[in-house]
């Protein structure tokens, strides 16, 4: 069941393009706090700025990940971004510098924003939240994948569940595997959390994610669960990129 928090979001909106390779974003959810929490401070925008121009810069060249504040006092604006790991530098900044236009545009006199893909995720708030788990709003989708075999399905998705604790221990808190189906051919599943996130966040975050979304990817061949702290994604052919820059993930395999 798809669960996001209502009160006090003042927008909310859905775009829904499917699976794809990863330069393309597929699937992107994003809420703001304009009713709850909203400013016309010109010094606060001003540091909201120069953040999301910094998150955008500095994540790429930091394997993805990035978090920052700007300001002081009441002016001061925390912000963090990551991309999923296996994205080139490129395919990161990409995306980034196409959602730090939203709160901009959509949400302008907000204190507080998060937007999640199937690519890089943006967090941004008048108080500081890293380190925390952030598991109030996440969204689930399978595209135009068809169904899959019952029993395979029930193995792929077991695999994902034992991907939770590689995903959590990796350097990157990323971890990609393959499972053999026979006659079926392959499944690859990729799991990640951000990095701020401690080793049972990270856990937690990605078991509720296969808890809450199971019933709704049931039999498909391929599917994503996204949220703003982690992310798992699913299909039967290799999605990720596995000649990225970045280190080798952990990766498994077998019948």
């Amino acid at each position: 069941m798809e669960k996001f928090m209502f009160i006090f979001w003042a927008m909310f909106f859905i775009i829904m393009l499917g699976f794809c390779h990863v330069d393309g974003i597929t699937h992107l959810d994003s809420e703001c706090s304009q009713a709850r929490n909203s400013t016309g401070n010109t010094v606060y925008r001003s540091n909201l700025r120069s953040l999301l121009t910094s998150l955008a810069t500095n994540a790429p060249l930091q394997d993805g990940f990035f978090n920052a504040s700007v300001g002081n006092g009441s002016d001061r604006v925390y912000g963090l971004v990551w991309c999923r790991a296996d994205a080139s530098p490129d395919t990161c900044s990409k995306c980034l510098n196409d959602f730090i236009s939203i709160p901009l545009t959509d949400c302008p006199d907000s204190k507080e924003l998060v937007i999640w893909s199937s690519t890089c995720n943006l967090r941004f708030s008048n108080e500081s939240f890293f380190g925390e788990l952030w598991n109030k709003s996440s969204s689930s989708t399978y595209g135009n994948s068809g169904l899959d075999d019952p029993a395979v399905f029930t193995r792929g998705f077991s695999r994902m569940e034992t991907l939770v604790p590689s995903v959590s221990n990796g350097p990157l808190m990323f971890a990609t595997n393959v499972l053999d189906v026979g006659d079926n051919g392959e499944r690859y599943g990729l799991g990640q959390c951000s990095r701020d996130l401690s080793k049972l966040d990270c856990q937690n975050c990605l078991e509720e994610l296969l808890t809450s979304y199971r019933e709704y990817v049931l039999n498909r061949t391929g599917w994503e669960m996204l949220g703003v702290s982690c992310g798992m994604w699913y299909d039967n052919f290799r999605f990720y990129d596995a000649n990225s820059s970045r280190p080798n993930p952990p990766n498994t395999s077998g019948g």
